[in-house]
């Protein structure tokens, strides 16, 4: 092959490649210039496109080239519109939105826990809290249910007598095995002799 041949061959290659490289690039473009926005459930696909801004922020697209219209906005996001006027990149609307969803959401309800008297009857009777401890006569009241109340949320903490049959401080004293379980969280004897030491005749007045 002469000089010459070889270098037409050699020019046609360089060209060939060139062209490549430029198919390439253009592939790519169009891919990168593809994008989405995403407004609520509907996506809409636009094509990535050149063009100045004007005083609003958006500008024309006589050509449709983004598929939003004649009209829309970049400001550093992809091509959109903002319905109502109001720009859903902007974090003040979606902070509105977010606390609208919150004001529409049904509150959260806590089932409260009913205690009954029968539930605590091996250590609890209303009359005799009520005439054994003075002090509850005029905070809490003779209403039986405010009683016991009283009785499980505060009582047996305390270690007070809420019946005749039933000291804490005797029960205790009498069960040394329970106090390496228990040590001075008096609650827990209560609860002990309700579901066991009473079946098992400890001594506990």
């Amino acid at each position: 092959m002469s000089t010459e041949n070889k270098i037409i061959k050699r020019n046609s290659e360089l060209k060939s490649q060139k062209g490549k490289r430029i198919a390439i690039f253009l592939a790519a473009f169009l891919i990168l210039g593809c994008t989405q926005t995403i407004y609520g459930n509907n996506i809409i696909t636009a094509q990535a496109h050149s063009g100045r801004t004007d005083s609003q922020g958006g500008h024309h697209d006589n050509q449709n080239k983004s598929g939003l219209g004649s009209y829309h906005y970049h400001h550093g996001y992809s091509a959109h519109l903002h319905p109502g006027g109001v720009c859903p990149y902007d974090n003040s609307s979606n902070s509105n939105v977010s606390s609208e969803k919150q004001s529409t959401s049904a509150p959260e309800t806590k089932a409260e826990v009913v205690l009954k008297a029968e539930d605590y009857k091996l250590v609890f009777e209303p009359t005799y809290y009520y005439n054994n401890n003075p002090d509850l006569q005029t905070t809490v009241g003779s209403n039986g249910q405010k009683l016991l109340e009283h009785f499980v949320n505060s009582g047996m903490a305390e270690g007070r007598k809420g019946c005749s049959t039933f000291d804490v401080k005797i029960y205790k004293d009498n069960n040394s095995d329970l106090v390496a379980l228990y040590g001075d969280d008096l609650k827990k004897y209560y609860e002990h002799y309700m579901n066991c030491g009473h079946n098992e005749q400890r001594v506990a007045y």
